[in-house]
């Protein structure tokens, strides 16, 4: 789930385990790769380390999806959202977690990025995505730096225009740090394959100009390959 990069990063100072977690805009996005030929070994590794969560009493919900569309297929994703940004700072057993990871998830797989990201409030409409919808779409946009205040008040103005809204459900992130700059994440839940090939464009007309590129992939929601903690 959390890969040696980000363990590393833990380590660096002691954490205590937080009974509660503070509710914020921040999400962690990892993308792991399985090396070839142990995609099924990957998963068990995964759904082991899934457990050791459970046993450890962590308190933050990991989703986790497989790419079904474009060009990182056959990876996988998961992601924790809905943080502030001091629940980083109170992660559950930095060591232990490490350690598990190391010995069920590592041998199988690659850690290709880790990114923390910002939910954009004002610009998303509907109930904050992601959630457990069978398909979730995503699209990556890369923007000019220059052009980042311009992109995110185009978005704001089209999630409050009077009509935008109506029927419309989507959730947009910024990448705070972990990756290449400027980049924007637009999240749409879709029930099924058809659903997500005929969603409707929500990009802001006028905002081509100030991309540098697009990247749209399609990802399937994963229950076994999720830990959704207890209330």
């Amino acid at each position: 789930m959390k890969h040696l990069l980000a363990a590393s990063l833990l380590l660096l100072s002691p954490h205590v385990f937080a009974q509660d977690v503070p509710a914020g805009p921040f999400a962690r996005m990892v993308v792991i790769a399985p090396k070839p030929g142990q995609a099924a070994a990957f998963e068990q590794g995964y759904q082991r380390h899934l457990e050791w969560h459970r046993k450890a009493g962590d308190r933050w919900t990991w989703y986790g999806w497989s790419f079904v569309l474009g060009e990182r297929l056959g990876m996988f994703m998961d992601g924790t959202f809905g943080h502030a940004a001091a629940n980083f700072d109170a992660a559950v057993q930095p060591a232990g977690d490490a350690a598990d990871n190391a010995a069920n998830v590592t041998p199988h797989a690659e850690f290709l990025s880790h990114g923390v990201f910002r939910r954009l409030e004002s610009a998303s409409v509907g109930p904050a995505l992601p959630d457990t919808s069978p398909f979730l779409a995503m699209t990556t946009y890369t923007v000019a730096p220059g052009d980042t205040t311009a992109f995110e008040r185009q978005l704001v103005a089209r999630a409050t225009r009077p009509a935008g809204s109506s029927g419309e459900r989507y959730t947009w992130f910024r990448l705070q740090i972990g990756g290449e700059g400027a980049q924007y994440v637009l999240l749409r839940a879709a029930p099924s394959f058809a659903a997500a090939a005929d969603l409707p464009e929500v990009l802001p007309v006028g905002t081509g100009p100030m991309l540098r590129s697009v990247r749209t992939e399609l990802l399937r929601y994963r229950a076994d390959m999720s830990y959704l903690p207890k209330n």
